[in-house]
């Protein structure tokens, strides 16, 4: 058995052929890739909570989710007894609409309306709730 001696490259004595074939190779190729348009895309990678949010706001998850919350906060606002005699509804331009059982209910919640607003103000500073009105109910 013979061996062969290898130079300090690593490439056997007697075979430089090779590597200039592949160094050809590699020049060919970055030619030909050189050549090719390279195009801007206008689409860019969007992160996946991004469209997440987005899906959540077109489903109508997040208003079903504030709706639970403001009706809870309601409660926790006016207390017990008159939140079960009224009913929320909605914000429109900031207005909260409230809608009671009676004309006593009315009257009681018009008291407590600047209080349950500040409540309001605090717990979901995300509604922009700025004003309730209370209608009577029917």
């Amino acid at each position: 058995m013979t061996l062969k001696k290898r130079s300090d490259t690593g490439i056997e004595k007697g075979t430089n052929d090779l590597p200039k074939e592949n160094a050809q190779a590699n020049r060919d190729e970055q030619l030909w890739l050189s050549q090719i348009p390279s195009v801007k895309s206008h689409l860019k990678a969007k992160s996946l909570a991004s469209v997440l949010d987005k899906l959540i706001l077109l489903k109508g998850y997040a208003a079903e989710q504030s709706v639970v919350e403001l009706q809870e906060q309601w409660r926790i606002a006016v207390g017990e007894k008159l939140a079960s005699q009224s009913k929320v509804g909605k914000v429109q331009r900031g207005t909260l609409n409230i809608y009671a059982a009676n004309s006593m209910v009315m009257s009681e919640l018009d008291l407590s309306r600047m209080a349950a607003l500040r409540h309001l103000k605090r717990t979901l500073p995300d509604s922009k709730i700025k004003s309730i009105k209370i209608r009577l109910l029917g």
